[in-house]
């Protein structure tokens, strides 16, 4: 049963920004682990949340069934989605292949404005380490990943790469197990070297050093795979 506190009232004028805000709504919560990998999400009872119609909840829903963040199961309604080892080994495999190409168009584009917003998304992600909040760290970490793919310039592979990042976070978050700070710490170091190469105009270094960002990860998530 969903509990009322997850989600507060929405307060918009018209009907697409329903839809909207309640996509934004319902998408946070499962990033935020307040939904729960394997959680039924009930229509009516989102609506009754939200305090608004059930239309714009049920669009919001096909959405995010969309982009693989919750799924049907067996006719009983939709579900976050969790994933496999297998998937989630494959999602590390895929961003390994597409950003490399992502950094090294950031590197020959991104302006001062963006280099300073993928700063700042390290530096959020270090204040999270600090003050021990992993959801945060996870976050911050996307919003890295994001703005990298924004600075290249390339919105298809921008989104596919930040859904590959939203459902591994959510397998995170869904573990139960916890991310030792010296992992999230050595991820932190590791976006820097990334931003570095960027600055300094370096598409060939940014390139091998996302390469070794995902495969780094990979092995510091070992223990989560054979679970």
């Amino acid at each position: 049963m969903i509990q009322t506190a997850l989600l507060a009232p929405l307060n918009v004028d018209r009907a697409p920004r329903y839809r909207e805000a309640a996509y934004t709504a319902i998408k946070s919560a499962i990033l935020d682990g307040r939904f729960a990998p394997n959680q039924s999400l009930v229509e009516e009872q989102i609506a009754a949340m939200l305090q608004i119609s059930r239309t714009p909840v049920r669009e919001a829903l096909a959405i995010l069934e969309h982009e693989g963040l919750i799924a049907p199961r067996q006719g009983r309604g939709l579900y976050v989605a969790t994933l496999t080892r297998d998937e989630f080994v494959a999602m590390f495999v895929a961003n390994e292949t597409v950003e490399p190409y992502l950094v090294r168009r950031a590197a020959l584009q991104a302006s001062l404005e963006q280099l300073e917003a993928l700063n700042q998304a390290i530096r959020r992600a270090q204040e999270a380490v600090t003050a021990i909040d992993m959801v945060g760290f996870l976050r911050a970490s996307r919003d890295f990943h994001r703005l990298l793919g924004e600075a290249s310039g390339n919105a298809p592979l921008t989104r596919f790469v930040v859904q590959n990042e939203e459902r591994t976070d959510i397998y995170l978050i869904g573990s139960g197990q916890r991310i030792e700070p010296a992992n999230m710490e050595a991820s932190i170091h590791e976006h820097g070297a990334i931003l570095d190469a960027l600055i300094q105009r370096d598409p060939e270094s940014a390139a091998r050093l996302a390469i070794y960002h995902a495969q780094s990860l990979r092995q510091r998530f070992a223990e989560l795979f054979r679970s």
